[in-house]
């Protein structure tokens, strides 16, 4: 027997805003993890003796989020094309199955993926951006980090299903 979905599951009806909408696609409760690790990575380059520059720090800070963000997003656009998020009946909101945008009907596939490819755009550019400001030191880091979040769940790797990343 299918449990009733949580009443706490995004609906259309519920997030008419779509400023709202794309912002709840991210799964924002997630990113918090994001800011964790810029600020022990802010904490660690201090304690090495590294000088403190608040702009830029926020500006990766930003980055590092909208990463994550397309991340999610991007997982929600894969897993509804391999039929994984559906398939989960049993599902735990908001812990397991995605964040049921298109399943619920709150967002498209292509509108999904649009928003995903729209978050890396920017993570890109403004990487590229802070690569010019900042030199290269967080280049690999990076790159290491958008290409793990890709291959979580998008063909060919999808390594979510492969028992590499529960």
């Amino acid at each position: 027997m299918t449990p009733a979905p949580s009443p706490r599951e995004p609906s259309r009806e519920r997030l008419a805003n779509p400023l709202v909408r794309y912002l709840l696609a991210t799964r924002p409760a997630f990113l918090s993890i994001t800011l964790a690790g810029c600020l022990l990575g802010f904490a660690t380059a201090r304690a090495d003796g590294v000088p403190f520059d608040g702009a830029r720090a926020a500006i990766t800070l930003l980055l590092a989020v909208l990463a994550h963000a397309g991340i999610n997003v991007l997982n929600d656009y894969c897993d509804h094309l391999n039929g994984s998020d559906a398939r989960n009946t049993q599902r735990i909101y908001p812990y397991t199955g995605g964040s049921r945008f298109i399943q619920n009907g709150v967002l498209t596939p292509r509108q999904t993926l649009g928003f995903a490819v729209a978050l890396f755009a920017a993570t890109l550019a403004g990487g590229l951006w802070l690569l010019g400001v900042a030199g290269d030191g967080l280049f690999w880091i990076g790159l290491a980090g958008l290409a793990i979040g890709w291959a979580y769940s998008a063909p060919p790797l999808r390594l979510n299903s492969r028992g590499w990343a529960s």
